[in-house]
């Protein structure tokens, strides 16, 4: 990223350590995601992809608070707009045929929004492993994400119906 676009991003309250920590985060999660998922021997981490998606979802937000004249945003577009710039990027890369490496990053990028919306509303995994509708959800996200048209607003969207959904299941 060139130093007029860094003065940009700083302008909007992000130095390099908030964004260096959103990339060591966002790496983390790939590493660990790669270890669960046993592929962490055929598939690597494309740090440049991953840098290049980090400092993409940090203008893709520094322009939306810009145009909208914000010092905050949502939950809902912070891991809607991560998301959408993983999957644009395509960081994981797959060194050999394996069942699901034509999709790997579709998989992550899954595993991400579920594992943030979960996060978010203080939902233990144990809690939702027997739950059907959470097992077609994740299947639907992930079928979404593979043959999909998508936006980061369309991620959002259906960010903000699940926290809407976890909402009324709260209350009931």
């Amino acid at each position: 990223m060139s130093n007029p676009d860094f003065k940009y991003l700083e302008r909007f309250g992000f130095d390099s350590g908030r964004i260096s920590r959103r990339y060591k985060a966002i790496l983390r999660f790939a590493q660990e995601f790669l270890k669960l998922e046993r592929i962490d021997r055929t598939v690597d981490i494309n740090r440049k992809l991953l840098k290049t998606a980090i400092y993409d979802y940090f203008v893709d937000v520094a322009r939306l608070k810009e145009f909208h004249e914000t010092s905050k945003i949502n939950l809902e577009k912070v891991h809607g707009y991560m998301a959408y710039w993983l999957l644009k990027r395509k960081p994981l890369q797959s060194a050999s045929l394996h069942d699901g490496s034509e999709f790997v990053n579709e998989i992550f990028v899954t595993a991400f929004i579920v594992s943030s919306v979960l996060r978010e509303k203080g939902i233990n995994t144990s809690k939702r492993a027997p739950s059907k509708s959470f097992h077609d959800f994740q299947s639907l996200l992930c079928y979404n994400l593979k043959y999909r048209p998508l936006s980061q607003q369309s991620l959002e969207l259906m960010i903000e119906a699940f926290f809407c959904g976890c909402d009324f299941a709260a209350k009931e």
